[in-house]
């Protein structure tokens, strides 16, 4: 197994761990999930200078995208570790937003490729990866326009899910294609183009099992109990658009203010 991907399951594994100690209510579940988050983005931002200096003279077309994918993901990466060290930088949303946006054209432009090869192959191939691919460019229209419309966020979620059904049938079919003279099944073609849309994928479809999981109150909810419920219920209605700037600040930004200064007159009453 190459550095790269021991580097990236370890990272992985790190965001599971964080995951149900946050949901066991230790704060440092939230440390080793921003600490993972970041150490993604690094390995995938190396990742993308290895592809792009590897062979200067011939990057171009599916490399292009494959090396853009990297760093917009390793840029998508970055603003959910800032999230979980609860670090805002200015216009975050608006950011986030395009970040968003750019990764759904990326992903069309390689989902075109893919899609153009496994067709002169094998058609009904090439019918799963229109599920696979246009489920995730739903997944990212719902995660980007989150902060705008939480509504149509959840009906992009929702249409995104369905769709993926006829995929995630097929991979538990586990019928083999006949494509480039070897019988491959659709996980291990999906695997052999080499880019990050499987993961994102199993994140997705993750994310929305949990959703749904923590609504019903079967499995507990992510909270941070290093910082106050109120501080962040304002941040997540900041995050949802139910809250509004007022003089150029979220109300959680005045909020952490407040508590920051208050903090420092008693930290200084005491000493």
């Amino acid at each position: 197994m190459k550095l790269n991907q021991v580097l990236q399951s370890i990272f992985l594994s790190l965001i599971l761990v964080g995951l149900f100690a946050t949901m066991a209510q230790n704060s440092y579940g939230f440390t080793l999930i921003g600490t993972a988050c970041m150490g993604l983005a690094l390995l995938f931002i190396a990742q993308s200078s290895w592809k792009l200096f590897e062979d200067r003279s011939h990057v171009e077309g599916r490399e292009i995208f494959g090396i853009s994918e990297l760093v917009l993901l390793a840029v998508l990466l970055l603003l959910f570790g800032m999230r979980t060290f609860y670090i805002r930088p200015p216009y975050v949303d608006v950011f986030f937003i395009l970040i968003c946006l750019l990764l759904m054209v990326t992903y069309f432009f390689i989902a075109s490729g893919i899609y153009s090869d496994a067709k002169k192959e094998n058609p009904a191939l090439a019918r799963y990866v229109v599920f696979f691919y246009l489920s995730i460019l739903l997944f990212l229209s719902s995660l980007g326009i989150r902060i705008i419309s939480p509504s149509w966020s959840a009906v992009a979620g929702g249409i995104g899910a369905l769709i993926s059904i006829p995929f995630l049938l097929a991979l538990i079919r586990y019928r083999k294609y006949d494509y480039s003279g070897k019988s491959i099944t659709l996980l291990q073609f999906i695997v052999a183009e080499k880019n990050k849309a499987g993961l994102l994928f199993l994140f997705f479809i993750f994310s929305g099992i949990y959703v749904g999981l923590s609504s019903f109150k079967i499995i507990p909810t992510i909270e941070n109990t290093d910082k106050p419920r109120t501080y962040i219920e304002l941040i997540n209605s900041a995050e949802t658009g139910k809250d509004q700037q007022v003089n150029g600040k979220f109300r959680h930004e005045i909020y952490k203010e407040v508590m920051d200064n208050f903090l420092k007159r008693n930290t200084g009453k005491l000493e």
